[in-house]
């Protein structure tokens, strides 16, 4: 049976997590690809309670690890692919499935938008050797801040014309008379009491936008062709919004959940956005609290950064008010067949 093994790091070490109280010496195999059958180079670990002492890292390259006890055979690699440009590109594999298996590491990879790579940055991500990017973004938010090609054989954009993530990410980030701008436009809104409440109202803004991007008929099409890719196998592929989080987020949740995730894993992993994506909004809040101290309008500007449950809890609810579960959402509205889902689940999981 394949299990998963944790890969973590502390103090700039790479540990290996078995997640069961297991102490001596095993082989652990290092590969670039975890589906290749073959093992690759071996080194030896020595284990305590379960964990690993430092192993070594190739900066470089993406590369997962293996190893066998009995008939189990553990796999794993660093969830966050550790490059310094993304801060929210991460494997999808390694989640347990209801069934007692588990996601395929090293084909599909959910991120913040690579538009803005370092040359090492580029290099990683090219010696992934990715078939497939999906780009989630408007045409707008594409012209601005333009994907940068790291070797993919095929590259998309599905728009599931997210309004408040694309007008969000429209403004160039590297404009802060831009940024200037548009908080003194809020700090005005912010001067009455009505606009007050607007702004308070405005923070809900991103429970609509889940809903919007469950129901409505644009974001039906984009989450179709999503998944017509991910059918073909055009792997790996990594797909992306502008920070990773929204539109990103519950293309997520649909592959997670129609290969068998239960909902509170496909939670845990839309949290890991927060985590990962921490820096990057402390900076943002950073350049406009250079503008104003106003609660009001830092709020709301707070507020299409976090990755909060009621998010999540949106989408789910109105996917599940309108067609019962996540299997009659991809076949109602996304043209999904149970043939098509069994073979997601082949794809895509061990």
């Amino acid at each position: 049976m394949m299990k998963m093994m944790e890969v973590y790091k502390k103090n700039e070490a790479l540990y290996l997590d078995l997640k069961i109280n297991f102490t001596g010496e095993l082989k652990v195999s290092i590969n670039n690809d975890p589906n290749e059958e073959k093992e690759g180079k071996e080194i030896l670990c020595q284990f305590k309670e379960g964990v690993s002492g430092p192993i070594p890292e190739e900066k470089m390259k993406r590369i997962f690890y293996k190893t066998h006890i009995g008939e189990d055979a553990y796999v794993g690699a660093e969830r966050r692919v550790p490059i310094a440009g993304l801060y929210n590109c991460r494997d999808l594999g390694g989640y347990p499935t209801t069934d007692g298996r588990m996601t395929r590491w090293g084909l599909l990879y959910r991120s913040d938008a690579p538009d803005h790579l370092g040359s090492s940055d580029w290099a990683y991500l090219k010696n992934m050797k990715l078939s497939s990017v999906i780009d989630l973004r408007s045409p707008t938010e594409i012209e601005l801040n333009p994907d940068i090609a790291v070797g993919e054989k095929y590259h998309y954009n599905f728009d599931p014309h997210a309004r408040v993530a694309r007008k969000a990410s429209e403004t160039p980030s590297n404009k802060s008379n831009k940024d200037k701008q548009k908080v003194e436009k809020l700090v005005e809104l912010s001067g009455t009491k009505e606009g007050q409440e607007r702004l308070i109202r405005m923070q809900q803004q991103m429970v609509v936008q889940m809903r919007e991007l469950v129901l409505s008929q644009k974001a039906k099409e984009a989450y179709t062709d999503f998944l017509n890719v991910l059918l073909r196998a055009e792997v790996p592929d990594l797909f992306h919004c502008q920070g990773g989080k929204d539109r990103t987020g519950w293309a997520a949740a649909i592959i997670l959940g129609l290969v068998g995730v239960d909902k509170e894993t496909i939670y845990a992993d839309y949290f890991l956005t927060e985590h990962y994506n921490r820096p990057r909004n402390e900076k943002r809040m950073a350049v406009y609290q250079q503008y104003t101290d106003n609660s009001f309008v830092l709020a709301y500007l707070a507020s299409l950064q976090l990755t909060k449950a009621e998010y999540l809890d949106s989408a789910f609810q109105a996917m599940e008010e309108a067609y019962g579960t996540m299997e009659n959402y991809a076949v109602e509205a996304l043209g999904m067949t149970e043939e098509s889902i069994d073979k997601l689940k082949e794809l895509y999981v061990y």
